[in-house]
């Protein structure tokens, strides 16, 4: 098991979030930001053997209410590299859907390259034996989030 994370150190690790997110994206003002991860399960079958792979994926995650978008900005857990910013619109969307039982976002849209993108936005994350996750806490913008995302998004 690792380590747990002080109530300190979850916190300081959402205000680098929050600046992580306002550095590296134009207008970042105008968006409220979590922190959400995702697991792509890859499942193989070759004549006698079976392999899964994971892959695990950081997200900044930039929601502004006024205009139905949310922003997808993938990084790494050390908050010093980041992938494309990509621009998810109500009106482009093919579908979207959280599910109560796994606590994940669903939005299908065609600017994605696999179609789809599927995360979580967890309220803690206060270890991470892996090393895959920011450790985090995040409660009530978490909740913000989630009431955003039924209420306006879906």
């Amino acid at each position: 098991m690792g380590k747990k994370a002080s109530e300190e150190v979850l916190l300081e690790n959402f205000q680098r979030i929050q600046a992580y997110f306002r550095e590296v994206v134009p207008e970042a003002g105008r968006y409220s930001v979590v922190y959400g991860c995702g697991v792509d399960v890859g499942l193989m079958n070759y004549a006698v053997v079976r392999t899964t792979t994971y892959k695990y994926t950081s997200y900044l995650i930039g929601y502004d209410p006024s205009a139905l978008e949310i922003l997808l900005l993938p990084v790494n857990v050390e908050l010093t590299q980041h992938g494309d910013l990509v621009a998810l619109r109500k009106a482009e969307n093919k579908s979207v859907k959280f599910s109560r039982f796994t606590g994940e976002y669903t939005v299908k849209n065609n600017v994605l390259k696999k179609k789809y993108v599927q995360f979580s936005v967890p309220e803690c994350i206060s270890e991470d034996p892996d090393n895959v996750c920011i450790l985090v806490r995040q409660d009530d913008a978490a909740k913000t989030f989630q009431t955003f995302f039924k209420n306006q998004y879906s």
